[in-house]
């Protein structure tokens, strides 16, 4: 039962996980492809001479009146762009992107997310393009890929031999070869499939698994801070220098700026203590109307909960693993589509063969 159940159902989805997996692999290098295919954004002055002020504001002029600046990503590494995002009023639904060239402030580009190809493949990726419908699909599937792995290990599992001739491939006719190569890369794979396709249903259904970690161990949340309308906001540059002084050591990823008078200004930093590079995950929040700050969060030093919580997102996307992790990830992501293609053939040679010995009798 267990065996039919494994064998049909991964026909059925195997394709899907095969698209999941394929989109994830190339978006472990999501912005070095971008640069790569943009030519726009390649060759930038490695200094950084333009404030944070003066990008925001030659990104406001260049993007469209009906939109709203609501965040500042910046620059990954040095050469590479700061990225302003713009939310479009109703009834248009989109987020625009303005990149700036942090030497000088200059717009090198204006793109709408989800319409450039590397945006269109982490939508692929995240939604199957299919909005949140597509998302909680994708969720989905990542139970389904639990239930693969498990599922698969058992039925692998040597009962009257050891491990060791278990992961071995023989040269055999080719319907045992196509199962036992089927098998053994299955096997080997288990760590590596069984941490994306965790930290990816953490991603997806976060709520209920927050949720369900709470009632086992404590899962704090984040302070919430409102602030009174004084006016005009103090300059941009003046709020990081006070969130940066929270945390000196800390490297600046993003600025995350009032959707309304009586919002904070939140800055995001990656700490010395954190082991990512890009995630952002430490918070300072700013009053614009006077830079004090009013609260933090420190990434790395909260309860155990939430530091699991935290590591599903740079986990998944490698970003915690550095670049052996990468490309370990990348590997990782072609998987899925090997074990299809082997359970496919495996199932196509079989059912073949029935035919064949038919005749024969």
């Amino acid at each position: 039962m267990l065996r039919t159940l494994h064998k049909y159902s991964g026909l059925l989805l195997g394709a899907l996980l095969t698209l999941i997996g394929l989109s994830g692999s190339l978006l472990v290098f999501d912005h070095a492809l971008d640069e790569r295919l943009t030519p726009e954004l390649r060759s930038l002055s490695h200094h950084s001479g333009a404030t944070l002020h003066q990008v925001l504001d030659q990104a406001v002029q260049a993007a469209p009146t009906d939109t709203r600046a609501t965040r500042i990503d910046l620059a990954r590494q040095p050469g590479s762009p700061h990225t302003v995002r713009f939310d479009c009023h109703p009834p248009r639904d989109c987020v625009l992107e303005v990149s700036v060239d942090p030497a000088t402030g200059r717009v090198l580009t204006q793109r709408e997310w989800g319409q450039y190809p590397m945006s269109w493949l982490y939508r692929l990726h995240y939604t199957l393009l299919a909005g949140n419908t597509g998302k909680t699909l994708v969720g989905c599937l990542g139970i389904v890929l639990l239930f693969f792995l498990v599922s698969g290990l058992y039925l692998w599992w040597p009962r009257r031999t050891t491990i060791r001739n278990g992961l071995r491939i023989r040269r055999r006719p080719t319907i045992r070869f196509l199962r036992e190569l089927h098998q053994v890369i299955g096997v080997i794979s288990v760590p590596l499939l069984l941490v994306s396709a965790l930290t990816g249903i953490t991603l997806v259904f976060y709520s209920p698994l927050q949720a369900a970690i709470n009632s086992v161990t404590p899962v704090v949340s984040k302070p919430s801070f409102s602030v009174h309308s004084q006016g005009q906001h103090l300059p941009l540059d003046r709020l990081v220098e006070a969130a940066q002084s929270t945390y000196p050591n800390g490297t600046l990823k993003r600025v995350f700026l009032p959707r309304h008078s009586t919002n904070p200004l939140q800055v995001r930093f990656n700490l010395p203590s954190e082991s990512w590079s890009n995630h952002g995950a430490s918070v300072v929040w700013v009053n614009p109307y006077d830079a004090q700050v009013l609260g933090t969060w420190d990434a790395g030093n909260l309860p155990l909960g939430n530091t699991l919580l935290t590591w599903a997102f740079p986990l998944h996307n490698a970003d915690a693993l550095g670049l052996v992790g990468r490309v370990l990830w990348l590997i990782g992501g072609l998987l899925p589509g090997v074990l299809f293609m082997a359970g496919l053939l495996h199932w196509w040679q079989k059912a073949r063969a029935v035919p064949r010995r038919r005749k024969s009798w």
